[in-house]
């Protein structure tokens, strides 16, 4: 299959199944009092036929989003408009 790699040419890469994931919360706390919570979810991750690093290991693209998550305090939160 192709795919665009991280500079956006089209190389050739090979689907890697995804067979654990372990997607923990970080917690970033600001002066306000709120509490942000992020976390990174990969959805896809593919393996690029024929390249490798520096070291070696092969490279690999992933399709990916940030979920972000907050926690208010009270006071900063106003009623609903509609």
């Amino acid at each position: 299959m192709k795919i665009k790699d991280q500079e956006g040419k089209l190389v050739d890469a090979e689907q890697i199944e995804i067979l654990k994931a372990e997607e923990p919360w970080s917690a970033y706390s600001l002066a306000d009092g709120t509490v942000l919570k992020v976390k990174f979810v990969m959805g896809t991750a593919y393996r690029i036929k024929g390249q490798c690093n520096q070291d070696g290991e092969p490279l690999y693209v992933t399709k990916s989003q940030a979920v972000v998550m907050a926690v208010v305090p009270d006071n900063l939160k106003r009623e609903a408009q509609g």
